[in-house]
């Protein structure tokens, strides 16, 4: 990466916080004036780089934010890497205008990063908290079942089989931005269980990005009644929380949740030794293979990094991920189905010398 290029991503980086940070706003109200320092920063410089360069530049936060939106981060006045992000990428999603999982991802780069950091220090707490690893791994599944709970009923929060559960988690919750509500209606998708709107267009938009036949959407008509945790969850916990819960299902007897960062666990391969995954649900494969190589190089250990069939399916994701890997990274990037067929231990891994 250039000096220019990592001053691009730099940019680039700053603008995902300050949307982040912009759309953290509960009611629509708080969209006025100022606006984030780090979102009006990065607009000063992006100004400045794009008079420098004789490039279009967006005039003012209101046209960078619709700018965002509509065009790809590449059409921007900075230098990016070559296919540092997917065709097509965006920040904001042109029809939902919440900010993507691209831009989440984004956020959370760099020593600096905020959402998936966010995230974990929150588990980090919460197993804390909990005081054993039993307790701990019982709370984190609800939190991945229930990123959004449409009507809060305290009545059945409190019977015996969840009530010690609520007692620790209750506090990540809170009531949805008003944003999502249109006309008094509030939607979840049943693919992901994450936020959903109903589109002018016919269409529909859910934080998990479902194709539409991958889930339908429920309704609340008490929105008010409805709690949510942070985004830092539920894109970072809850999201691949679904093809974590179908890796344990398929490996149950044999897996066990290490209770640091967003959900390491180590499975026991058929020699005895241990074997340490990660599950991850990511748009952006550069990004996840440089957050896989950070864990990794913690770990001192090899490190699995399994992410839905989907994804390894979709054009180019293993080899941009793969590609992205530094030197000397011991991370292999599977499936859920290539990580939980027999004998799932056995398979050769890459090794990026």
């Amino acid at each position: 990466m250039t000096e220019d290029e990592r001053r691009g991503v730099d940019l680039l980086v700053a603008v995902a916080r300050g949307v982040i940070e912009l759309g953290s706003a509960a009611r629509a109200s708080a969209f006025r004036l100022p606006y984030p320092p780090v979102l009006q920063l990065a607009l000063d410089r992006m100004v400045l780089a794009g008079l420098t360069q004789g490039t279009p530049v967006p005039h003012g936060v209101p046209d960078l934010l619709s700018w965002i939106r509509e065009r790809g981060p590449e059409t921007l006045p900075l230098a990016l890497p070559r296919d540092f992000l997917t065709a097509e990428a965006r920040l904001i999603h042109p029809a939902g205008g919440e900010a993507t999982r691209t831009c989440a991802e984004l956020a959370s780069y760099g020593p600096h990063g905020v959402l998936e950091q966010e995230a974990a220090a929150l588990m980090a707490e919460l197993a804390d908290a909990c005081g054993t690893e039993e307790r701990f791994e019982t709370c984190r599944d609800f939190l991945i079942s229930r990123p959004v709970i449409l009507r809060y009923d305290p009545v059945q929060l409190m019977r015996p089989a969840v009530a010690m559960t609520w007692r620790f988690v209750k506090g990540l919750y809170a009531p949805v931005p008003d944003r999502f509500a249109a006309d008094g209606v509030l939607y979840r998708c049943t693919g992901c269980l994450l936020l959903a709107k109903l589109l002018a267009s016919g269409g529909r938009w859910c934080e998990g990005g479902c194709p539409a036949h991958d889930g339908e959407l429920e309704s609340s008509h008490q929105p008010e009644q409805a709690l949510v945790l942070p985004l830092s969850l539920r894109i970072f916990l809850a999201l691949p929380g679904r093809a974590e819960r179908a890796v344990r299902s398929r490996l149950s007897e044999r897996v066990r949740l290490i209770p640091r960062g967003l959900g390491l666990h180590c499975i026991t391969s058929g020699d005895g030794t241990l074997r340490t995954y990660q599950v991850h649900d990511r748009e952006q494969p550069v990004l996840a293979a440089l957050r896989a190589a950070e864990t990794d190089a913690r770990l001192g250990e090899p490190l699995d990094i399994v992410v839905p069939d989907e994804l390894v399916a979709s054009p180019g994701y293993r080899e941009s991920f793969n590609r992205a890997l530094p030197a000397g990274a011991r991370v292999h990037l599977l499936s859920v189905s290539e990580f939980t067929a027999l004998p799932p231990v056995d398979q050769e891994r890459g090794s990026h010398a």
